[in-house]
């Protein structure tokens, strides 16, 4: 079946990024800052994606595998400085783990960054706007037009009508490689055996006392009687609390309110379908009720929380991704594989978030690891590129990089690389990685 619309309007780019999470922003500023003609298209209102819409925080570490030192910098720096000065963030440096900020957790959340959902609206505006992004929000990505191994125009709509939008290079931060597929490159969803990462609605209460439970942390280190998994335990057994989730998981949000992860859809779902997530949404906020009354009944420091805000879109942790030029996996990860193509450094853990618990792969070995560029290139394309959780990853080192400090590097990375190409007039793969890399140290990125 084929319908027939009106185009409204023809607009034209050099670099085109859909998809205004923190990848995207990421992606759009850079390329514009490189002097690139740069259009932002969103489908929600306001920009951020899974940190805003999504409600999820804080950003985890942007530290190396000892907890020392900063290694996720450039873009990410700048956005989070930003932040910190108007306010609506705390700093990697003073949390060192173990405190409210840290989600009260002794290891693995080590330099995190707590942030205000509406301070990393206003900052995210601010920086699209300074560095001249064209930024269009509440418009929805319907369809793509190529000749060959590039695409030539996209069609996005809004509530007026249907335009059509050329670039030279597009960039897709969607989430769940959208305009991949719609360009017709390959994708996968999951893994060989078809698992995926549960998906969860993060919430925001106020009401804690912090004094209690700043003592209850203080006095029990043992992970069980820490994060009150006895009790959860007994509650999913008798039927009181509602899903997988093993522990307390709460953090502490620089207004004063907390950000709860504890919802969980344990569940498989098509997140790629309207009708599931609805129906996945409407459950999750009646969880969450549950939840709440969980909470104030068997963790004394919660008696009087209050539920603020669910989030407005699922935490979608995992969806579909290209198949690039390289399948960053598991062994580049335990291997520190130093690729030449690098364009990131990164230390995050491993964390598959599954029916029941997750699987929490601490990564031990004291080293780093390295995202090339050559996963974030589609096989199959040539004027696309991927970044966020659009990469060509296995389920390994997807967990491990699926977080937003590596996610804002991947997008700054294919933002310099798309202005490159669009400049220089080649191909996404005929861009020279050295001079990317270059201009990635230049702007304070760290690849090692």
């Amino acid at each position: 079946m084929q319908a027939t619309f009106e185009i409204r309007n023809e607009l034209y780019a050099d670099v085109v990024v859909c998809g205004g999470g923190v990848a995207g922003i990421s992606a759009a500023v850079s390329a514009a800052k490189s002097g690139a003609v740069t259009l932002l298209i969103e489908s929600g209102g306001y920009l951020g994606g899974t940190a805003t819409k999504g409600m999820v925080g804080p950003f985890m570490t942007c530290l190396d595998a000892k907890g020392e030192n900063q290694i996720i910098r450039g873009f990410f720096s700048e956005f989070v400085n930003r932040m910190i000065a108007d306010g609506g963030a705390v700093s990697y440096n003073d949390c060192p783990g173990g405190d409210s900020w840290s989600g009260y957790r002794l290891a693995g959340h080590i330099g995190v960054t707590p942030f205000d959902t509406e301070c990393l609206k206003r900052t995210a505006d601010r920086l699209c706007v300074e560095s001249g992004v064209n930024l269009l929000c509440h418009t929805t990505l319907i369809g793509c037009e190529t000749d060959g191994r590039r695409i030539t125009a996209i069609y996005t709509a809004d509530g007026e009508g249907i335009d059509k939008i050329r670039a030279k290079v597009f960039i897709d931060c969607t989430g769940n490689a959208s305009l991949a597929a719609k360009a017709g490159a390959a994708t996968f969803r999951g893994d060989g055996d078809g698992f995926m990462q549960t998906a969860s609605m993060f919430f925001i209460i106020d009401g804690v006392d912090r004094d209690a439970l700043d003592a209850h942390m203080a006095e029990h280190t043992e992970m069980r009687e820490r994060f009150y998994m006895d009790a959860i335990e007994a509650g999913r057994a008798d039927g009181r609390f509602p899903c997988g989730t093993m522990k307390l998981r709460i953090y502490e949000n620089p207004n004063g309110t907390w950000t709860v992860n504890m919802a969980q859809s344990d569940d498989p779902l098509n997140e790629l379908s309207a009708a599931d997530i609805t129906t996945v949404e409407i459950a999750q906020r009646e969880q969450i009720q549950k939840l709440i009354a969980f909470l104030r009944e068997e963790i004394p420091p919660l008696r009087n929380i209050r539920l603020v805000a669910t989030a407005s879109d699922m935490g979608i942790r995992e969806s579909r991704r290209i198949v690039g030029r390289h399948l960053f996996c598991l062994e580049d990860i335990t291997s520190a594989v130093k690729f030449d193509d690098r364009i990131a450094v990164c230390a995050n853990s491993i964390d598959i978030h599954q029916k029941v618990g997750v699987a929490y792969t601490a990564y031990k070995s004291g080293s780093n690891y390295y995202i090339p560029l050559s996963c974030l290139i589609p096989k199959d394309m040539d004027n696309l590129l991927a970044a966020g959780k659009c990469l060509s990853a296995d389920k390994y080192a997807f967990a491990a990089v699926r977080v937003m400090p590596p996610c804002f590097a991947m997008g700054e990375a294919v933002g310099i690389t798309a202005a490159m190409a669009a400049a220089k007039g080649v191909n996404v793969p005929d861009v020279p990685v050295c001079s990317v890399q270059e201009e990635i140290v230049r702007r304070g990125g760290y690849i090692g």
